[in-house]
């Protein structure tokens, strides 16, 4: 019986999950000041929560102690980010420029003698070089 609900748990869980991700998406889309690049961002972040939620709940279906895997996974995060901490500091500095807004998608900027429109992403900002200047 624990692997029936087991199913029926990750089956809702996963269907929620969807549900929520949506629902984030919608009412951000009602708001003009949050970015482009913000909203995708903070409906997959409102989804991967609920399925962690989900899997520990899954787990404690099973009889695994999840406070134990919990605890595991407070131990190993310092080491984890230790390890990605030039990744870490570059994601970083893309939410800082998705949150700060220095600039918006489609604007003309100059940064270091690079002149062009930006496309702003996490992890990424990209240059495209107009080929006329008006």
């Amino acid at each position: 019986m624990d692997i029936v609900q087991a199913i029926v748990t990750l089956i809702v869980g996963y269907w929620l999950a969807g549900k929520l991700r949506k629902a984030t998406r919608r009412c951000l889309d009602r708001f003009e000041r949050v970015d482009i690049p913000l909203k995708p961002l903070f409906a997959n972040i409102v989804r991967y929560v609920v399925l962690i939620v989900t899997l520990v709940a899954v787990l404690a279906q099973f009889g695994v102690q999840t406070a134990s895997i919990i605890a595991v996974l407070g131990a190993a995060s310092p080491a984890i980010g230790l390890a990605l901490q030039g990744t870490l500091q570059n994601i970083a500095a893309g939410i800082m420029l998705l949150l700060l807004r220095p600039f918006k998608v489609g604007n003309f900027i100059d940064a270091a003698g690079k002149m062009g429109t930006d496309g702003l992403g996490l992890f990424s900002t990209e240059f495209k070089n107009p080929t006329v200047f008006v």
